[in-house]
């Protein structure tokens, strides 16, 4: 017997128990459409998060006065020397890979007024150079952006984000009015492109001056941010060690010490995130693993019902001249194609589960091939090893007795 046939006789095996088999295929569906819903899922919020903690352009990472974790807490607690002026130059003149060197610094819990317009007091002034535009992915829609003498002049000047020009100008274009930032007046020069974002809830609500203005304003007791962009992104770990060189060397750091600093850049929150979903991913493949462990019981009990009533047919295959390994390979055959058959199933109806779910949650949703690929490996390796029992008991049946049987 062939393969050919062997497939055909398991098909017909299959039709003409539907309602058997059926139940027998309920624990296959469940289980790949568990893989295939969750990992879908996952992976969906996964190209978003990237997307949404890029926070810094390509080949760009951020010098800070200390080491945080993903949820923005402190590594250490002593308190490291601030960031200054003096580290910008120690990055400007000795990191040749570095091409943008850009220092800020934050105020947070701020009002911005104009008239009787004001917003609530939860803006963020970032105090920066030309270079904060391109180095933290920020793109200018209307007017300009800051310029060398602004910074050196210390003008009061201000670029406002699209949340905070909408508030206080929704209908009319900001650039040249001025507005009344925490009682500092400064005239709108520029307003950036939208940026809405999920985790980052300031993206649309911060406005930047010169660094300059902002310390004039608020002083230089706080410590700065310092964005270095590279030449070649590919280089961008070179560069982040030459960084460390300059920066240990400026800050007087001694061999074998620890860095008194902290490097940033957004791979490691999109690292920190993938390390926290990989554990849902192996629950989801755990569960969905045991409910197609138990689905190939429910199979190999099948089997061997079916093996028991088809008893005579096997006798009369073996009288006829059949030889084990073909009476094997039968009943094999059938198993396999009973999985395959669920996981046909279970990946359509994985596929459209994922895809009604993101659309009821406002969720994003991917299919990876993998799962697809694994769910009906996996399967297949169930109908081989849960159908083994059966079809060797199968093909060691006594044609005599089989013959026999009523």
């Amino acid at each position: 017997m062939n393969l050919i046939e062997s497939f055909r006789i398991a098909l017909d095996s299959i039709v003409s128990q539907k309602l058997r088999s059926s139940l027998t295929l309920l624990g296959v569906i469940i289980g790949v459409m568990t893989i295939i819903a969750t990992m879908s899922v996952i992976r969906g919020l996964q190209q978003m998060v990237e997307k949404e903690m890029s926070i810094l352009s390509a080949g760009v990472f951020q010098v800070q006065q200390f080491e945080r974790d993903f949820n923005g807490n402190h590594w250490r607690r002593e308190s490291p020397p601030k960031i200054g002026m003096r580290e910008v130059r120690a990055i400007e003149e000795n990191v040749p890979l570095a091409q943008i060197v850009a220092p800020e610094v934050w105020k947070y819990v701020i009002t911005v007024k104009y008239k009787d317009e004001a917003t609530n007091p939860n803006i963020v002034v970032a105090g920066g150079v030309p270079g904060f535009a391109p180095n933290n992915g920020y793109m200018v829609e209307r007017g300009r952006f800051l310029t060398d003498q602004d910074v050196h002049f210390a003008r009061p000047v201000v670029v406002l984000a699209q949340g905070v020009a909408n508030k206080l100008f929704p209908f009319r274009n900001p650039v040249g009015e001025y507005v009344t930032i925490n009682g500092n007046r400064a005239q709108v020069v520029g307003v950036f492109e939208g940026r809405g974002s999920m985790f980052n809830d300031n993206s649309d609500y911060h406005c930047v001056v010169p660094i300059t203005t902002f310390t004039r304003w608020w002083g230089d007791r706080r410590s700065w941010f310092i964005t270095v962009q590279t030449s070649d992104p590919s280089k961008i770990q070179d560069c982040i060690d030459q960084t460390v060189a300059a920066l240990r060397g400026a800050r007087n750091v001694k061999p074998g010490e620890k860095n008194n600093f902290g490097i940033f850049h957004s791979n490691q929150l999109v690292d920190s995130f993938n390390d926290m979903t990989k554990w849902i991913r192996i629950a989801a493949f755990g569960i969905a693993s045991i409910a197609l462990i138990v689905a190939g019981v429910g199979i190999m009990n099948i089997m061997l019902v079916s093996v028991t009533e088809r008893t005579r047919e096997i006798g009369v295959r073996k009288a006829l001249g059949a030889r084990r390994r073909s009476i094997m390979s039968q009943f094999l055959v059938e198993a396999v194609i009973l999985t395959e058959i669920g996981a046909f199933i279970g990946v359509v109806v994985g596929v459209a589960g994922a895809f009604l779910l993101g659309k009821a949650a406002d969720l994003p949703v991917a299919v990876p091939a993998w799962s697809v690929m694994v769910g009906i490996l996996f399967c297949s390796f169930i109908g081989l090893v849960f159908g083994t029992w059966p079809a060797w008991k199968a093909s060691r049946m006594d044609p005599i007795v089989s013959l026999r049987y009523e």
